[in-house]
């Protein structure tokens, strides 16, 4: 049996403080994707959540619907990570579990590296 856990398009949350202007890295504040002018993205191979062996074995499918900010060094700021929607804590605890391993470009302004506020959903399926 094979099983894959997707993680698809990068958007934004209204609800998280948005920089105004140049001076975003110095206050500490994130931009929104529409923002900046090269967002982030994935690098391949760099971290996923692991699919919860329990739920595979059971057959139950999901998703989880998270946010979290990526600073300028590509990585996940892990007290910024918030759950939107989740269909199981177990996929929910996957997911933070892998934060840590994942990496990202970072995304620029000016062609200044720049904190950006993610909101991606991680899904959990299994593939016959």
């Amino acid at each position: 049996m094979f099983y894959s856990v997707v993680q698809v398009e990068m958007g934004i949350q209204s609800n998280v403080t948005v920089a105004q202007g140049s001076v975003a890295e110095n206050q500490g504040l994130a931009y929104f994707d529409f923002q900046v002018e090269k967002p982030v993205a994935p690098i391949p191979g760099s971290g996923s959540p692991r699919y919860p062996q329990v739920l595979l074995s059971a057959g139950v499918e999901g998703q989880v619907l998270g946010q979290f900010v990526v600073d300028t060094l590509g990585r996940v700021e892990l007290g910024s990570f918030k759950v939107i929607r989740s269909d199981h804590d177990l996929f929910t605890a996957a997911v933070r579990s892998a934060l840590p391993a994942m990496r990202f470009l970072p995304a620029e302004v000016g062609g200044r590296k720049v904190r950006q506020v993610v909101r991606q959903p991680f899904v959990f399926n299994r593939q016959r």
